[in-house]
C-alpha cells in the first residue's frame, strides 16, 4: 500500500502538484502537460513562480533504472556550462523517484518544418556550442545528433544531450560505458570509440557535426558544404575537421555561413567591440535587409536585442537606424505580442532624456505607438512626449510638433482638447519661424472637417485666436499656413463669427506683399464667403416682431430709406411740420380752457400772467390728448371763441407764433418763447382755422372760483447740465413762422 501512495505522489508531482505547487523541493516550477518525449526524457510545459514559460525535462527513474547514469550526468552538466548555444538551464532537482530539469522554453528539432537560413545559422551556433565545449571547457559532447538539438520560440538552434558528455582524455569516459544502451548510438558514434585505449578529443564531436549535417540535408548539399563534411567524417582522427575549423571554413566568402542573415545575426552578439563607424555602416543597411529575414526570428530574437541596444546606448548617433530597423521587424507582429515584447521598451525609451534618441523616436512616433494599447499610450508616453514641446533644442520642439499629428488619435478627445491642443496653440508664438508654420500646418489637420475629436469650442476659443494672431505674423509662409488653415476650419466656425472677426482680420491680407500670401488669403475669403453666404440664405426676412407704434416709424424710415435720400429728407420735413401744429393746438386748447363768469382755469405746465401765457415743454413724445370743452366766455372786450381739436391741422400760419430749434436755460426757451413776449400777443389779421385773435387788446382772466384739477403729462425736466452751449447756428426746420411773409429754409436748396 506504501508502494502504491509513493507512486501516485510521484506522478501528482509530475503533472503540476496539489494547489498549485509542484510539491518538488527547491524546485519553483510547476509541470504543465506532455509536449515531446526525447530519450530519456519527457518533455513537459510549465511555468515558474513569476509566471515565465519554461520546459520541463523529467526523468523517471522507477522506469528508467539504467539510464540512471546518463540522467545524473546530464544533469550535473547543465549546471556548469553557460553559453549562448547550449540549453538555458533554469533550475534542477532529484527526488527518489524522478529527476528534473528545468531550461528556457523549447521544442526538438523538427527538419520538415524548416528555414535555409536558419538552418544555416543553427549549424553555425551548435559549431561554435562545440567550440566552446571543445576548446574553453575542455570536454567532449560524443552525441551530436539531431535528437541533441532543440529549437527556441525564436527559431534558435540549442545543443542539448549532454547525458554521454565527459572530459577529454578521460580513463573511463561515460560515453564508452553507456554507448552500448543508448537507442541508435552504434551507428552514429566516431570509429575511435570502439577502439579501446584510445582518448576522445574534440575530433569525436566533428564526427557528431558532420553526422547532424547529413540528417539535415538528406539529398543534396548546398554548394560549399560537401567538402567541408567530407572533412568532418574523415576516419583518421587526426585529419579529421574540429568544429572550430568547419566554422572559421564555412564564413569564408562565398562559403555556408556567409550570407546576409548569418552576418548580421554575428554582427548583433558582437556589436559591443565594433566601433562607432562599423556600427553605423551596419546599422544603415539593417532595415531593408530585415525584410528578408525569418519573420519569427527576426521578432523574437533580434528585436529584442535591438531594442536593448537602443535602450543602453550601444548604437551611439545611430539611434533612427536602428529604430527603423524595429519598426520593419515589428510591423506584422500582432497587438499582444507586441505589447509584451515592444511596448515596455518604447515606454522606457521615451524616458530618457538622451535628445539623440528622443529625436529618433519622435521620426518613428507613428509605427511605434500603432501596436500600444491607448491606455498605455496615455498614462506612460504622453506625458514624456508633452515635455518636447518646451525644450531647450528646436529640433526636438519642431520633431515634437510633427508628432502630434500620430500622438492625437491615440490620446483620447479628452487630453486632445484639454492639452495637446493648448501645445500647439503656444508653439504657434514659437521663437523659431519653422516650428511656428509647422505647428499651423499640424493645427490645420487636426481641426479639419473630419479631424480626430477637436471639438468645436477649442476650434472656436482657443485655434482661433491664434490664426488670428498669425495672420499679423512677421514670416510670410506662418501668414500664408494661417490663411490655409483659417479655410480649412471656416465651415467649422460659426458664419456670425467669420462674418464680424475672421474676414476683417484677413482683408488687409489680399493686399500683401508677398504672392504666395494674396493667392491664400483669396482661396481663405472665397471658402468663407461662401459660408456666409449660405448662412443667409437660410437666414429669416426679417427679425422684426409685430409691428407696433414705434416698429411702423422704423419701418417707414426703412422703407424711405430704401428710396433714396430725398424721401428721407421730404420725411424729415414732414415731422418736424406736423410736431409743431400738434404744439400749437396743445396751447391754445390750453389757453382757453376755463370756468364761465370769471373762473380762471390753470392746467399743468400752464401759467396765466396778466401780459401773455407761457407754455412748458413736455418731451420729444406727442402732448397728451386733452378732451374738448365748451367755448369759454372771457371778461374782455373781445372775447376769444376756439373750436379747435387735438388733431386740428393749421391751414395758414399765424403771427406772432415762433418755434426755434435752439434749446435756452428752460423749458420755455426750448419751444423759442422768448421771455420778453410776456407782454402781449399782437394778433395780426390773419386767421388760423376755428382760431380767432384779437390784437392789441390785454387778455385778463377773472379770478377763478374753483380749480379744476388737470391730470399733468409726464415732462423730463431740463437742466443746464444736460443742454449744450448756445452758438450761433442756423435755424432749422423749427424756426417756419405759423405766420407772416415767407422765410428761407435750409431744406428747401435740396428740395
Amino acid at each position: 500500500m506504501s508502494g502504491l501512495s509513493s507512486y501516485l505522489m510521484s506522478t501528482l508531482s509530475r503533472v503540476g502538484g496539489l494547489g498549485g505547487s509542484s510539491g518538488i523541493p527547491d524546485f519553483p516550477f510547476v509541470v504543465g502537460e506532455k509536449v515531446a518525449t526525447v530519450w530519456p526524457w519527457t518533455i513537459h510545459a510549465g511555468t515558474s513562480t513569476d509566471g515565465k514559460h519554461v520546459s520541463i525535462f523529467v526523468f523517471d527513474k522507477p522506469r528508467g533504472t539504467q539510464y540512471l547514469g546518463a540522467a545524473q550526468n546530464a544533469l550535473r552538466r547543465m549546471r556548469t556550462l553557460r553559453h549562448p548555444g547550449v540549453l538555458r538551464y533554469m533550475g534542477g532537482a532529484e527526488t527518489s523517484d524522478a529527476i528534473y530539469i528545468a531550461t528556457e522554453r523549447i521544442v526538438p528539432l523538427d527538419l520538415n518544418d524548416r528555414n535555409e537560413e536558419l538552418v544555416r545559422w543553427g549549424l553555425f551556433r551548435i559549431a561554435e556550442a562545440l567550440r566552446f565545449v571543445n576548446e574553453d571547457c575542455k570536454l567532449v559532447h560524443a552525441n551530436v545528433c539531431k535528437d541533441a538539438v532543440f529549437v527556441t520560440d525564436a527559431g534558435e538552434w540549442r545543443l542539448g544531450g549532454l547525458e554521454l558528455m565527459d572530459a577529454v582524455g578521460a580513463e573511463r569516459p561515460v560515453y564508452r560505458e553507456m554507448g552500448s544502451v543508448i537507442p541508435g548510438y552504434a551507428g552514429r558514434m566516431a570509429p575511435e570509440i570502439k577502439v579501446q585505449g584510445v582518448q576522445g578529443t574534440a575530433a569525436l564531436d566533428g564526427w557528431g557535426l558532420a553526422e547532424l549535417i547529413s540528417e539535415c540535408y538528406t539529398t543534396e548539399m548546398p554548394l560549399g558544404l560537401g567538402a567541408l563534411h567530407a572533412q568532418l567524417r574523415n576516419n583518421n582522427p587526426k585529419l579529421r575537421m574540429t568544429a572550430h575549423g568547419f566554422v572559421e571554413a564555412a564564413q569564408r566568402s562565398g562559403g555556408i555561413l556567409d550570407t546576409a542573415f548569418v552576418r548580421a545575426c554575428r554582427f548583433l552578439e558582437s556589436v559591443a567591440v565594433k566601433d562607432s563607424h562599423e556600427r553605423a555602416e551596419f546599422f544603415a543597411g539593417l532595415g531593408a535587409a530585415a525584410a528578408e529575414f525569418p519573420r519569427m526570428f527576426a521578432q523574437r530574437k533580434m528585436l529584442p536585442e535591438l531594442l536593448t541596444l537602443v535602450e543602453f546606448g550601444g548604437a551611439d548617433n545611430g539611434h533612427s537606424a536602428v529604430l527603423a530597423s524595429v519598426v520593419q521587424i515589428a510591423r506584422d507582429m500582432d497587438e499582444t505580442e507586441y505589447s509584451t515584447v515592444v511596448a515596455p521598451a518604447v515606454v522606457r525609451l521615451f524616458a530618457s532624456t538622451d535628445r539623440a534618441l528622443r529625436f529618433a523616436l519622435l521620426e518613428h512616433a507613428t509605427a511605434l505607438l500603432h501596436g500600444m494599447h491607448d491606455d498605455v499610450v496615455v498614462a506612460s508616453v504622453y506625458p514624456a512626449f508633452a515635455t518636447g514641446f518646451g525644450d531647450a533644442a528646436p529640433a526636438i520642439r519642431e520633431a515634437t510638433v510633427k508628432a502630434a499629428l500620430s500622438m492625437a488619435p491615440r490620446v483620447g478627445s479628452k487630453t486632445l482638447n484639454s492639452d495637446l491642443i493648448k501645445h500647439l496653440v503656444r508653439a504657434v508664438a514659437d521663437a523659431e519661424p519653422g516650428i511656428r508654420t509647422n505647428s499651423l500646418i499640424c493645427i490645420g489637420k487636426l481641426c479639419a472637417k473630419n479631424g480626430p475629436g477637436v471639438t468645436d469650442t477649442s476650434l472656436r476659443y482657443i485655434v482661433c485666436p491664434a490664426l488670428l494672431h498669425a495672420l499679423r505674423d512677421v514670416f510670410p509662409p506662418v501668414r500664408a499656413a494661417a490663411l490655409a488653415v483659417s479655410g480649412a476650419c471656416a465651415m467649422r466656425w460659426d458664419a456670425v463669427d467669420v462674418a464680424r472677426r475672421v474676414v476683417p482680420a484677413i482683408s488687409p491680407l489680399l493686399v500683401d506683399g508677398e504672392r504666395p500670401v494674396r493667392v491664400a488669403a483669396v482661396k481663405a475669403i472665397n471658402v468663407m464667403v461662401a459660408h456666409i453666404e449660405g448662412h443667409a440664405r437660410e437666414m429669416p426676412e426679417t427679425v422684426a416682431k409685430k409691428m407696433d407704434k414705434v416698429g411702423a416709424q422704423a419701418e417707414a424710415v426703412a422703407d424711405l430709406a430704401a428710396n433714396g435720400w430725398g424721401g428721407w429728407a421730404v420725411s424729415s420735413l414732414s415731422s418736424t411740420i406736423s410736431g409743431a401744429i400738434s404744439l400749437a393746438s396743445s396751447v391754445s386748447q390750453s389757453g382757453a380752457r376755463s370756468e364761465s363768469a370769471g373762473v380762471r382755469s390753470e392746467p399743468a405746465g400752464v401759467r396765466s400772467e396778466p401780459s401773455g401765457i407761457r407754455t412748458e415743454p413736455s418731451g420729444l413724445s406727442e402732448p397728451p390728448q386733452v378732451s374738448q370743452r365748451p367755448s369759454t366766455t372771457i371778461n374782455s372786450p373781445t372775447a376769444v371763441s376756439t373750436s379747435i381739436s387735438s388733431n386740428a391741422a393749421v391751414s395758414q400760419s399765424a403771427g406772432g407764433w415762433e418755434f426755434n430749434d435752439d434749446w435756452g436755460e428752460d423749458a420755455a426757451d426750448a419751444w423759442g418763447i422768448d421771455d420778453n413776449d410776456d407782454d402781449s400777443w399782437n394778433a395780426q389779421s390773419n386767421t388760423t382755422g376755428g382760431m380767432t385773435a384779437v390784437a392789441n387788446t390785454p387778455v385778463k382772466l377773472a379770478k377763478p372760483a374753483a380749480i379744476t384739477p388737470v391730470i399733468k403729462p409726464v415732462v423730463k425736466p431740463v437742466t443746464k447740465k444736460d443742454t449744450k452751449p448756445v452758438q450761433p447756428r442756423r435755424k432749422g426746420l423749427g424756426a417756419m413762422k405759423l405766420g407772416g411773409g415767407a422765410k428761407s429754409n435750409p431744406v428747401d436748396q435740396f428740395l
